[in-house]
């Protein structure tokens, strides 16, 4: 190409950084704002070069298929409907540009000239934003004196327990769990031991069951698992544990409390499960072990007239 000196002079002046480029990838022409982005002291360390300098090395065995395609049938593509990509920098770092790029004609055949803007402080605040968010969510779904799962989350996960039965046949149970005599403690030893206690069971519980499985706090002293996966026996095998185990502990701590749970299975993927069904069987469980003696495991199951 024949150095347009017109050209040049128009890319100095332009507020964006800017490049021309050949069909070899190879920089014909940059200006001295790109050169500062990408952290270099003079144009000629870039002239003749590879645009694969300017990328990092895992995605530079690719990037000269993308330069053909463009120049055999790519579009011209506007700033803020640009190309985005990770770039890297002279020292090594990456930076996260957007470019517009044009395909552009000269006496000696065909070039791409390309304007750069470098989006590193956007993407560092959008991920800040994303990571907010998440985090936002994260505690909009976490019951804040145990850690686990709150009742917002319990529902939404047994409503894709519930879809994953409907469409695959994914069978689960779900149990919810009351402590025995919870309100002794509170009135005999304070709210402070009160919430000691609530905490240690939801230790207990949760390193009791499956890794897949969920544990959640519902209310004041009632917690609930979701078991995805589990057969009856499987759930009422990690329960049967985990009673035990919290039963032991908490005598250990001289906490007079003990555990009713009802558990509900649910496998027949004909059934028209819904949440409130299934919460309605497994409390009535859970009160039923209640009222015959406390500290111990009752199962229900859905009825037919209750899921329709």
């Amino acid at each position: 190409m024949n150095t347009n000196r017109t050209l040049a002079e128009l890319i100095e002046v332009i507020p964006d950084a800017a490049m021309v480029v050949n069909r070899n990838s190879e920089f014909v022409l940059v200006n001295r704002m790109l050169v500062d982005m990408f952290g270099y002291d003079k144009k000629r360390e870039l002239l003749g070069q590879n645009l694969n300098m300017l990328l990092p090395e895992a995605v530079r065995s690719v990037h000269q298929n993308h330069v053909d395609s463009f120049f055999e049938h790519g579009e011209n593509r506007p700033m803020g409907k640009g190309f985005k990509f990770v770039g890297q920098h002279k020292d090594g770092s990456n930076i996260y540009v957007e470019i517009m790029l044009s395909h552009v004609q000269f006496d000696d055949g065909p070039y791409a000239i390309a304007f750069v803007r470098d989006t590193t402080s956007l993407k560092l605040t959008e991920d800040k934003i994303r990571r907010e968010l998440e985090h936002e969510r994260a505690l909009a779904l976490t019951d804040h004196l145990t850690g686990l799962a709150n009742r917002r989350s319990f529902v939404e996960e047994l409503e894709t327990d519930i879809l994953e039965l409907r469409e695959h046949g994914w069978q689960f149970a779900v149990c919810f769990i009351d402590l025995d005599d919870f309100k002794h403690i509170n009135d005999t030893q304070g709210h402070e031991v009160g919430d000691k206690v609530l905490q240690h069971v939801a230790s207990v519980v949760k390193n009791g069951c499956r890794g897949s499985d969920l544990v959640a706090r519902v209310g004041g002293d009632e917690f609930a698992t979701i078991h995805p996966g589990a057969t009856l026996e499987d759930a009422l095998h990690v329960l049967e544990r985990v009673r035990e185990r919290l039963m032991h502990e908490l005598a250990d701590h001289n906490w007079p409390v003990t555990l009713s749970m009802g558990v509900c299975h649910c496998g027949d993927a004909s059934m028209n499960y819904d949440v409130a069904s299934i919460l309605r069987a497994a409390d009535a469980a859970m009160y039923q072990a209640k009222q015959q003696g406390k500290n111990q495991i009752k199962v229900a199951h859905v009825a037919a007239s209750d899921s329709e």
